[in-house]
């Protein structure tokens, strides 16, 4: 369960209502959908990395992974009006001035943001957010009538609820993230500029890179190539 000590800026009691476009409503999650979180990302990873039926983690990694990082960071929540989860994203976040925690990557690479700053050449970051708990229950969304190749769409309304609040200048925002090869490219084709920071290393039968990316560029990127999608998360 969530502790005193794990609560950050982010925390919230109670999941909060955002929105919601064509019947797919957006939350921030909250304290209440712990168990329901846990529950949703056990399932879809659970059918995303199993191999000759045998699942390479157990419902206890995943929760000890939620009580570390879960209300250190910003969740965003797709769910359908019945309150089924069919999408997440969560950026926990670290204030560069303030902040002494290890973000995930840091800690499963054994790299500092400092060295992370150096590799990616940017000197100007307060904060550093790092990718968790990304998935999307695309099966679901299928069986609810929606199309499981709305998935630009998906991430990028995922993306306008964590975008929401962080309301430095851009250029002050670094990314970083663990990704395979695979999802790696598949983000780099829809915007997202993420580099390469070191050897990937293996868990979960999948080997996984170290990853950062600058968010100025992204915007630029949006902004000069797809200004709707740049108005949809960014504007309000």
């Amino acid at each position: 369960m969530v502790t005193e000590k794990s609560k950050s800026e982010w925390y919230l009691e109670k999941s909060l209502f955002i929105e919601e476009i064509d019947g797919l409503q957006l939350w921030r999650l909250g304290e209440n959908d712990f168990t329901a979180f846990n529950d949703f990302i056990f399932k879809v990873y659970s059918e995303a990395f199993v191999s000759d039926g045998v699942i390479p983690f157990t419902k206890k990694d995943i929760e000890v992974q939620s009580e570390l990082y879960y209300n250190k960071t910003k969740i965003s929540g797709i769910k359908l009006p019945d309150g089924t989860l069919v999408g997440t994203w969560g950026l926990v976040l670290k204030d560069l001035e303030k902040d002494n925690f290890p973000l995930p990557l840091e800690t499963n690479y054994n790299m500092s943001i400092s060295s992370i700053l150096d590799k990616i050449k940017a000197s100007s970051i307060r904060f550093v957010f790092n990718g968790w708990r990304t998935a999307v229950d695309k099966e679901a969304l299928e069986k609810f009538n929606f199309n499981r190749n709305k998935s630009i769409f998906i991430f990028d309304y995922l993306l306008r609820g964590l975008m929401d609040g962080f309301n430095q200048d851009s250029s002050l925002y670094l990314g970083i993230s663990e990704m395979e090869k695979l999802v790696y490219k598949y983000h780099r084709r829809i915007g997202i500029p993420w580099e390469i920071l070191g050897d990937a290393i293996s868990y979960w039968g999948r080997d996984r890179y170290p990853c950062a990316f600058k968010m100025e560029i992204f915007e630029d990127y949006l902004k000069n190539n797809h200004p709707d999608r740049h108005k949809f998360i960014y504007k309000r």
